[in-house]
């Protein structure tokens, strides 16, 4: 038996089992190490290893390239069981190996690292909640979204909206800048919404002359 070849198993050598009959290690072409029964091989029956079976039943090549959230499928690797493993890169450069069936179901999308980030990136606070300037854009939203505030019937009660950039306060920094000492948040058009190219900072007594001019 040894040296001969049963399908892609070529025998390597016998070895003993408490199991009746004989059994021999046997190699795959692919170069796995698999047991089979001298019966089973002369019978024809399992001509190749599991991982072969599946490769021939499942084109692996057709998962290579594809992109699971921030994993790129590099390379096939090995089936596991019925599961076809693969090497993946993270965008960020981070190598990994995913069932092909967990990357479908979206068990992962990103490797740790870039995970960590980003809860990181949430949970950082920007640290102004007594600033003025936090103030001042806590209250545009309160008058044009919340119909229970006393000012919303001149503002959200009219149509007038806070653009999406400025549901976030970070932008709404950006855009504007710090608050100095007597200025107020003023729309250069009174019917346009709270949007960058409609807003400025200007001072109360100027504020109070745009109001009597738009009157």
């Amino acid at each position: 038996m040894i040296g001969k070849k049963f399908g892609m198993f070529e025998v390597l050598g016998e070895i003993k089992l408490e199991k009746p009959g004989r059994h021999y290690e046997c190699m795959c072409r692919c170069g796995n190490i698999r047991i089979k029964a001298g019966t089973e091989l002369r019978a024809g029956r399992g001509k190749q290893c599991t991982d072969c079976q599946y490769r021939e039943m499942y084109d692996t090549s057709r998962e290579v390239g594809n992109r699971y959230g921030k994993w790129t499928v590099i390379k096939f690797l090995q089936m596991n069981g019925k599961h076809q493993q693969y090497e993946t890169k993270c965008d960020c450069g981070t190598i990994g190996k995913h069932h092909a069936s967990d990357l479908r179901a979206k068990k992962s999308t990103q490797c740790v690292n870039c995970h960590n980030r980003q809860n990181g990136r949430r949970n950082i606070k920007h640290g102004m909640h007594r600033e003025r300037v936090y103030s001042v854009w806590s209250s545009m939203l309160q008058r044009c979204n919340n119909s229970k505030d006393k000012a919303y019937q001149w503002y959200g009660g009219r149509g007038i909206k806070v653009c999406s950039r400025w549901s976030n306060f970070k932008n709404f920094y950006i855009d504007m800048g710090d608050r100095e000492d007597g200025m107020t948040l003023d729309r250069v058009d009174n019917d346009g919404d709270y949007e960058p190219s409609n807003c400025r900072w200007v001072s109360h007594k100027e504020n109070c002359q745009n109001r009597a001019k738009r009157k």
